[in-house]
């Protein structure tokens, strides 16, 4: 099968997985499951948006740990959209449900929202982003400066630690952009001072890569490497450099590494295909296990560790077949 079909089939794998999230946001799920404390508990999940594959993986796994473990719950699809997170949260807060748990694109512009889950008294469980003021019971997170500093490291041992590197950033304001950007810039700083950097603003889309990218060549062609925050913002790089016919499979005459984030089913399948090079891997079923688990200890009166921290596995072609990535655990 070639690249493109390759790309396709997963494509529609992703729009597979989102349908399936979706349709939890629409209609409350609930399960049979042994006794537990969190048996009968009705969970609302405001997610960050399930245009994303990390993402619905992510809600699919609290789906699935829900039923387990007896509860319902509802999924909001917070589309990317602070203003979309404000309504359902307060939407949300009016139902009183027994526990939140909110994903925000942009945990500043929620903290009206987070302060009347608190006055209501509702247990409020964060991920990856958290709000300046408020209370929470336990946030979970991937270490996104780590991540951030591993793809440094990554795409400055693919060109040999010089050169100009396009870093494809996601949305200013967002907690894992701010991160991601600070790890990366540190590490260049620190050990690598031939490596200069031109931030590409794409908001965490392709379209937004595809663009950026384009007009970054045309102003300097002579790009060594490329670094984005997510790989969903990779399939806009890699349909850039086939429009200026510069994309080239690793090895190739003329290839321009890449360095993608998030270990998505299709960034694996780009590494084996060649259009990129490595992956800054996350894990949203370690995500999920671990946020459930402290609702759990939380509502049998156990010690809740207050903040966790995933921290990041790189992806290369030699291990991207592993079952350890979350990528290939999806269908």
């Amino acid at each position: 099968m070639d690249i493109r079909n390759r790309l396709k089939t997963t494509r529609r794998n992703l729009l597979g997985l989102a349908a399936g999230a979706a349709a939890l946001a629409i209609v409350p799920f609930a399960a049979q499951a042994e006794d537990g404390v969190l048996k009968g508990k009705n969970l609302a999940y405001i997610a960050f948006g399930l245009q994303y594959e990390y993402q619905v993986t992510l809600v699919n796994r609290v789906k699935e740990l829900a039923a387990e473990k007896g509860m319902s719950i509802s999924v909001y699809d917070g589309k990317g959209d602070p203003s979309t997170q404000t309504t359902q949260l307060l939407d949300v807060v009016s139902k009183q449900p027994d526990i939140i748990l909110l994903n925000p694109v942009d945990a500043k512009l929620l903290q009206g929202g987070v302060r009347k889950a608190n006055e209501s008294g509702i247990p409020l469980f964060m991920l990856e982003n958290l709000p300046p003021e408020g209370e929470w019971v336990a946030y979970n997170t991937f270490d996104d400066v780590a991540g951030g500093a591993a793809g440094a490291d990554a795409i400055a041992k693919l060109i040999g630690g010089k050169g100009l590197v396009l870093e494809v950033r996601g949305a200013i304001g967002s907690g894992q952009s701010e991160k991601r950007y600070k790890g990366f810039h540190d590490q260049v700083a620190a050990k690598y001072p031939d490596i200069k950097v031109e931030t590409l603003k794409a908001e965490w889309t392709a379209d937004n890569a595809h663009t950026l990218v384009l007009d970054a060549f045309t102003r300097d062609p002579n790009v060594a490497g490329i670094w984005a925050h997510n790989d969903e913002m990779i399939r806009g790089v890699v349909s850039a450099l086939r429009q200026i016919n510069r994309l080239k499979l690793a090895g190739e005459e003329g290839h321009v590494p890449t360095v993608g984030f998030d270990g998505t089913p299709l960034g694996l399948e780009r590494i084996r295909e060649g259009t990129q090079d490595a992956d800054v891997g996350q894990n949203p079923f370690s995500m999920a296990e671990s946020i459930v688990g402290e609702m759990e200890n939380h509502f049998a009166g156990k010690p809740v560790a207050k903040e966790t921290l995933i921290q990041p596995v790189m992806i290369w072609k030699e291990n991207v077949d592993s079952p350890d990535n979350w990528g290939n655990r999806v269908n």
